[in-house]
């Protein structure tokens, strides 16, 4: 008898591009692409993306992805 001992492994790290939200399978670049064309806000990204829309699971690192881009777009505006 084969016994065979597999290793854990995160699924979503397979993706390719890796998804940020699974239910909608929103990547990382809509949602950066979606704050650069305007998206401010969570109920922003929900609207343009349909992120977080589904269990929810994925709305902390979507803040997380908005605050990030929203100091990324603040640090490039000409003063």
């Amino acid at each position: 008898m084969i016994s065979v001992v597999v290793d854990s492994f995160d699924l979503n790290s397979l993706m390719r591009p890796k998804r940020v939200c699974l239910c909608k399978m929103v990547t990382e670049k809509e949602l950066v692409d979606a704050i650069q064309d305007g998206a401010n806000s969570m109920a922003d990204i929900r609207e343009k993306t349909k992120a977080t829309t589904g269990c929810g699971t994925c709305s902390p690192q979507v803040y997380q992805i908005l605050q990030r881009e929203l100091q990324n777009l603040a640090a490039r505006k000409p003063e």
